[in-house]
């Protein structure tokens, strides 16, 4: 089996946030053929640990977990359940799989950590994996990592020095009311009010250049019913973790406003929570150098509102994140039904890994 076969694999296999068991077989016994052998299950993660030498670990990293996507894409290889790798993650462990494959091969000198990690679309799996790193007290000089985009044309390398990803948070709020029917609506608490209330003072609020966005609104039991309940689900995006904090504190009281106004309550719920990503600039700069020598294309990115539990690394460590570009024809964007990063991009990303560690090792 090769990167591309494996890649099929693992694409037609998808599974969510810590329940990666399938996942972490398939790659346990490709690692295992290509003839390492300190490989370390870490939960649903993977750690393959490669020392030939004295000093730190330059560490490689890719994620496992797929998304609740039903798969559009119709090709053979498609996924064979209700999930989908619509985040380009099997594109992922593939390039890495190809570059640790190189690193046998050329029997490269160095100290080197494979890291794939579980849970980094919901979750924050890489908190999990740090506190394994660190009990264990690997000394660590770079932690890397890239993430396909169709954004930007195929073989297209964007970084930026400082802050690449935005920290985030997502959270729920559940809006309680009293239900009663419809025609003696006047004794009841109506939770859709307040949640509509909240939502018109949250879209008329002037957020700068961070985003606050609620994508989903479930409520109420019938429709001859004033609702007892309403909850949605939304998202806070900024360069900082503590700008997020103090934005999550801004909604909740917002939200405590629109529940005095209809006598109803509710409760803010916390969600996952992803640290900024910020790229240390002496890798950015040997990231440039690599890219400038083999001829591919380089852009400096601006910050993102994306968001990547990779910036948990970045607090801890030296840390380099790129986007890899794959589009060739059409832009169907992060987590559509349609987005698949085509095979034979998958050597120019693995390459490029190698490059990568190889001149930081």
């Amino acid at each position: 089996m090769n990167e591309i076969e494996l890649r099929h694999l693992l694409h037609q296999r998808p599974e969510l946030a810590f329940e990666e068991f399938e996942t972490q077989k398939i790659l346990i016994d490709y690692i295992e053929k290509l003839g390492y052998q300190d490989i370390r299950k870490i939960g649903t993660g993977i750690v393959v640990v490669k020392r030939s030498t004295e000093g730190p670990y330059v560490l490689l990293r890719a994620e496992m977990d797929g998304l609740p996507i039903v798969e559009q894409t119709g090709v053979a290889f498609r996924s064979q359940n209700n999930f989908m790798h619509a985040c380009g993650h099997d594109f992922h462990m593939a390039s890495v799989c190809w570059a640790m494959r190189k690193v046998l091969e050329r029997d490269l000198k160095g100290n080197f950590i494979f890291l794939f990690q579980p849970a980094e679309e919901s979750g924050a799996g890489a908190i999990q994996m740090l506190e394994y790193l660190e009990q264990n007290d690997f000394k660590i000089c770079a932690a890397i990592a890239m993430h396909v985009t169709d954004e930007y044309e195929a073989g297209m390398i964007a970084s930026r020095s400082g802050v690449l990803f935005s920290a985030s948070c997502e959270l729920d709020i559940l809006f309680r009311g009293v239900a009663v029917h419809a025609a003696f609506h006047q004794d009841g608490k109506d939770a859709i009010r307040s949640c509509v209330d909240f939502l018109s003072k949250i879209y008329q609020m002037d957020w700068g250049q961070d985003l606050v966005w609620f994508g989903k609104l479930t409520a109420g039991s019938a429709r001859n019913i004033v609702a007892d309940n309403a909850l949605i689900q939304g998202t806070i995006r900024s360069k900082d973790l503590k700008k997020v904090e103090g934005r999550l504190s801004q909604i909740a009281q917002i939200a405590q406003s629109s529940c005095e106004a209809f006598g109803t309550a509710c409760e803010v719920i916390k969600g996952s929570t992803y640290r900024q990503v910020e790229v240390d600039e002496r890798l950015y700069m040997k990231l440039k150098e690599i890219v400038a020598a083999r001829k591919m294309k380089f852009l400096e990115s601006s910050t993102k509102l994306t968001a990547e539990d990779f910036g948990y690394f970045s607090e801890r460590y030296p840390t380099l994140m790129y986007w890899f570009g794959t589009k060739k024809e059409n832009s169907h964007g992060l987590h559509s039904p349609w987005f698949l990063p085509s095979d034979d991009l998958i050597e120019v990303a693995g390459d490029l890994f190698f490059q990568i560690i190889a001149q930081l090792s």
